[in-house]
């Protein structure tokens, strides 16, 4: 069985290592911190850098906060570029910029090695039951290669075709939770001021044309406005909001529906909401409404 290298082991990582461990194949992981007894109960071993995991690796995963990261981990000075085996597969999986992951694939095939965009689209809590999804993007041979690897960590994946077009598919994904969870919250922000039952209005919505996946997952938690546990924290979004902006300046396109919908988690980011979960953004439109009510009086 191959050895599974895993670099990031957070609250996404770590569950990638527990599934590929799960399903029989050894894995060696590494993050910043060193040592991960969660890891080493579960069967895993971890390495002391990215070269020394890149030693005994046919195959890297590698999932982390930001491009500077995942680019200390292959190509600084402990990186994995130093050691890693002709003809391995690396699946970065980071929601960064394409161009970014573009410049360390191509450092990847002066070794031999392949790089494959690979974001994963869902939360911390869909990894472990493997309900989050991968777009796997980048050279068919290599993802023919990994299909088993991406088979054990996520149950639905997808070939989205050339390089990066992975990372912007997640970003379509990304704007979409944006502008749903927006307008979840504002339909249950009505609703509570119109003081219908939330519970019949759940019931009544979520399986009807008006659903959405994010009303039926959010809409309880803003009906019991509960935004603790994050499963999905609104820092962690504004994140990728961040990159779909500057995404589409640089493709020149405008999208008023997605930028009303990042206005509001602007806000709450800048009201230091970042740890809360998207769902809170329900309070954001409710305090809004009732300070533009103030003004109007």
């Amino acid at each position: 069985m191959r050895i599974i290298g895993v670099i990031g082991l957070g609250k996404m990582g770590l569950p990638i290592a527990e599934n590929l461990l799960a399903r029989g194949f050894d894995v060696v992981g590494y993050r910043r911190s060193i040592e991960c007894p969660e890891l080493e109960a579960a069967g895993g071993t971890v390495a002391s850098s990215p070269a020394e995991l890149a030693t005994s690796c046919e195959v890297i995963v590698s999932i982390l906060p930001t491009a500077d990261d995942v680019e200390r981990v292959v190509s600084g000075p402990e990186g994995t570029l130093s050691t890693m085996r002709p003809g391995a597969i690396h699946l970065e999986m980071s929601t960064i910029p394409v161009t970014r992951k573009l410049a360390l694939m191509r450092q990847l095939q002066h070794v031999g090695a392949t790089m494959l965009d690979c974001p994963i689209s869902g939360s911390p809590g869909m990894v472990g039951p493997r309900l989050a999804r991968i777009f796997a993007s980048g050279a068919a041979e290599a993802i023919d290669r990994v299909a088993d690897v991406l088979d054990a960590i996520s149950g639905p994946w997808v070939r989205t075709g050339d390089f990066g077009t992975g990372t912007h598919l997640k970003y379509i994904s990304s704007m979409l939770v944006a502008t749903h969870t927006v307008a979840a919250a504002e339909a249950i922000a009505l609703a509570r001021r119109d003081n219908l039952d939330l519970e019949m209005v759940q019931c009544a919505l979520e399986t009807s044309i008006a659903g959405s996946a994010l009303l039926e997952q959010r809409g309880p938690v803003m009906a019991q406005r509960s935004w603790l546990p994050a499963p999905g924290p609104i820092a962690t979004l504004h994140e990728i909001l961040d990159q779909i902006e500057a995404h589409l300046h640089e493709v020149g396109e405008h999208r008023p529906v997605f930028e009303a919908a990042k206005a509001v988690f602007d806000q709450a980011l800048a009201d230091g909401w970042g740890e809360l979960d998207i769902a809170s953004v329900h309070d954001q439109i409710s305090a809004q409404n009732a300070l533009a009510q103030d003004v109007t009086k």
